[in-house]
């Protein structure tokens, strides 16, 4: 089973995560948390998923928990490389049009 792996940085009060692996019900807790360590006055939040294999609903519970925490701070979740089995489960479950999906 690939071990996820979430590489944070920040640029200009946006944050941007890159998890690598699979988002399950393991893993997602670590993508939700990794968000901590990103300092200072953010609101801003890219996810990039473009190395991410396999994601559950475990994972769609982290990306929304991540987009309220966004609006909290009064910012926004931005998704790119969303694509093959992630991109057909946020389909699939109607999220498509809940989140800003870029490329």
């Amino acid at each position: 089973m690939p071990i996820l792996s979430v590489t944070v940085s920040q640029e200009h009060g946006t944050v941007v995560l890159r998890p690598s692996g699979e988002i399950d019900h393991e893993s997602a807790p670590a993508l939700a948390g990794s968000v901590r360590e990103a300092e200072g006055d953010w609101q801003g939040l890219v996810v990039d998923l473009s190395r991410v294999s396999f994601m559950d609903s475990a994972g769609l519970h982290a990306l929304v928990a991540l987009e309220r925490r966004c609006r909290e701070r009064g910012g926004h979740l931005v998704l790119t490389g969303v694509r093959d089995q992630p991109a057909r489960l946020l389909d699939l479950v109607g999220l498509t049009e809940a989140f800003t999906i870029v490329g």
